[in-house]
C-alpha cells in the first residue's frame, strides 16, 4: 500500500495507486484513496460509481499535490460527445500491465463543473492531468477518458500535457437522437441543462438564431445539445491540429476490433497490437456499461431500427427543426480520415 502523503508526499504522489478520487475546487483540496488496478476494470466509471472501498481516503491540499512530477510518457486523451461509444473504446484499450484506461475520473467532472460555474481551473487542471497520467506499471501507458461534461476544460488538459494526443469521438445527429430515445426519464430530465452547459462552453450560441435557443420539445433540445457538443469537438480539432483526430461512432461500430488497435497505435500506447486486438474482440461482445450482458454490433443496429421505426415522426420533426435553425450555424469540420491511415 502506498504511504500517506502526509508522511511521505513525494513517494506517495509518485504511485498511481494513490488515486485522486475527488476534488473540492473552491477549497483547492483533493481527496486521495488507495485503488488497485482491478478497481479500474470493475468500475463502470471512476466517479460516484467507483467500485472500491475508500477507508483510507485522505485530504491533500492542491499545493502539495502540485509537487507531482510529469511522467515520462504523456497520456492519451479521449474526449467525446454524449452516447457515442466512448466507454466501448476505452474498455477495449484497458490491458494492464501494458496500459490502463481511466474512465471518467470524478476529478475531471469537478473541474468541468467549476469552470462552468466561473472558477479559474488552469492550475488545478494541470495538477490533475499529471496525477492521472502516472503509470500503473513500469513503462505503462495511461488512457484518460474524460466525461463529456469536461469538454470545457479539454484545452487546459491538452496544454498541461505537452506531447499528448487526443481522439475526439462523436456521432451523427441521427445516432444521438436514437440513443437518447433509448434512455430513461432521468436522462431526459438533464437534457436542457446539458445543452445549456455545452452552449456556454463554446461560441455556437452567438451564431444561432433565437428559434434555435427555444427548442419546441425535448427531442429538439437533444438536437441542440448534440450541436453544441459537436461544435466544441470541432473547435478542439481545429485548435490542436496534428495532436487531435476526429472519429465517428459509425466507424467504431463497424470495426470494434480494428479501430481500437489503430487508435492505440496512433496514441503511441505501449500494448502490442495483438493484445489490444484480443481485448477489443472480448469487449465488443459485451455491453460496455453492463459487462455481464452480452451485446454486439448487430444487436445495437437492431435496437436502433426498432427505435427509429417506433419514433419515425418525432425523429423527422427534430431533424427538420435542427436542419432549419441549428445546422447552418455549425462550422465546417475537419475531414475524418480512417484510423488506420492516421499518422
Amino acid at each position: 500500500m502506498p504511504p500517506s502523503p502526509e508522511s511521505a508526499p513525494s513517494s506517495a504522489l509518485a504511485d498511481a495507486r494513490w488515486f485522486p478520487v475527488d476534488l473540492h475546487v473552491p477549497e483547492r483540496r483533493f481527496t486521495f484513496a488507495t485503488l488497485d488496478v482491478d478497481a479500474l476494470e470493475r468500475s463502470t466509471f471512476l466517479d460516484t460509481r467507483l467500485d472500491a472501498g475508500l477507508d483510507d481516503a485522505t485530504p491533500v491540499g492542491a499545493d502539495a499535490a502540485a509537487s507531482v512530477a510529469a511522467p515520462p510518457r504523456p497520456p492519451a486523451w479521449l474526449f467525446h460527445t454524449s452516447f457515442c461509444g466512448s466507454t466501448l473504446l476505452a474498455r477495449a484499450l484497458h490491458v494492464p500491465p501494458h496500459q490502463v484506461a481511466l474512465k471518467e475520473p470524478l476529478v475531471l467532472r469537478r473541474l468541468g463543473d467549476a469552470r462552468h460555474a466561473g472558477w479559474s481551473t488552469g492550475e488545478l487542471s494541470a495538477t490533475t492531468a499529471r496525477l492521472l497520467s502516472r503509470p500503473w506499471s513500469d513503462g505503462g501507458g495511461v488512457l484518460i477518458k474524460a466525461t463529456h461534461a469536461a469538454l470545457n476544460i479539454a484545452g487546459e488538459l491538452l496544454d498541461a500535457t505537452p506531447g499528448s494526443r487526443a481522439v475526439l469521438l462523436t456521432s451523427s445527429l441521427e445516432d444521438f437522437l436514437i440513443s437518447n430515445l433509448k434512455k430513461p426519464a432521468d436522462t431526459w430530465a438533464k437534457v436542457p441543462e446539458l445543452a445549456e452547459r455545452a452552449l456556454r462552453a463554446g461560441s455556437l450560441h452567438t451564431r444561432l438564431p433565437a428559434q434555435a435557443l427555444q427548442p419546441p420539445d425535448l427531442l429538439c433540445a437533444v438536437a441542440l445539445q448534440w450541436a453544441a457538443q459537436r461544435d466544441l469537438i470541432a473547435r478542439l480539432a481545429a485548435q490542436y491540429g496534428d495532436r487531435a483526430r476526429l472519429l465517428d461512432f459509425t466507424t467504431l461500430a463497424a470495426d470494434p476490433v480494428g479501430v481500437p488497435v489503430a487508435c492505440s497505435r496512433w496514441w503511441r500506447l505501449p500494448a502490442p497490437a495483438e493484445v489490444v486486438r484480443a481485448r477489443a474482440d472480448e469487449v465488443a461482445r459485451r455491453n460496455a456499461k453492463a459487462v455481464s450482458v452480452e451485446y454486439s454490433a448487430d444487436r445495437r443496429a437492431h435496437e436502433a431500427r426498432l427505435v427509429h421505426d417506433h419514433h419515425r415522426g418525432e425523429l423527422a420533426r427534430a431533424r427538420a427543426w435542427a436542419e432549419r435553425f441549428v445546422m447552418p450555424a455549425l462550422h465546417d469540420e475537419r475531414a475524418m480520415t480512417p484510423p488506420e491511415e492516421w499518422t
